[in-house]
């Protein structure tokens, strides 16, 4: 893939099926490892970023995904990361101009893997020692064994 983050988004927007791993560095795309073990072939899409930055990102990202519009398929998944509102508690304007849940999930957790696989390090004295938790939605959460799983 010429541009991995691009092209996955598009994919499932075209419906196709995903599963990211943090731990062992994978996205699966419709059963096809796109990314393993933290290799792959072409280009991320994604820049580093400093500890800032990815913070005020995924927070962006994260916002979107809670404010999604699910769909059956959306809601029939086993394993997620990050927990999304249900949908009777969405707002009328989440219903209206939400994006659906398959592609906020999937922004959010390739652009948390991509910056794990660009070398996203794990700094205690501003992220706590086991998990790091939003100022803004105390609801996002990211624990220090999907960036270093190795260390736990």
């Amino acid at each position: 893939m010429d541009n991995i983050y691009q092209e996955s988004v598009q994919a499932i927007r075209d419906g196709a099926k995903f599963k990211i791993d943090f731990p062992s560095r994978s996205l699966k795309l419709n059963g096809r490892y796109i990314i393993r073990n933290g290799c792959y072939e072409g280009e991320l899409g994604i820049s580093e970023c400093n500890e800032d930055e990815f913070a005020a990102n995924v927070e962006e990202l994260y916002h979107r995904y809670k404010h999604s519009v699910p769909s059956e398929r959306s809601e029939s998944k086993s394993h997620r990361y990050f927990m999304a509102l249900p949908e009777r508690n969405l707002s009328d304007d989440d219903m209206l101009f939400g994006e659906g849940r398959d592609k906020a999930q999937i922004e959010l957790e390739l652009y948390i893997l991509c910056q794990i696989i660009n070398g996203l390090k794990w700094n205690p004295e501003r992220m706590g020692r086991w998990f790091w938790q939003s100022k803004v939605d105390k609801d996002l959460v990211i624990l220090k064994s999907w960036i270093e799983p190795e260390n736990n």
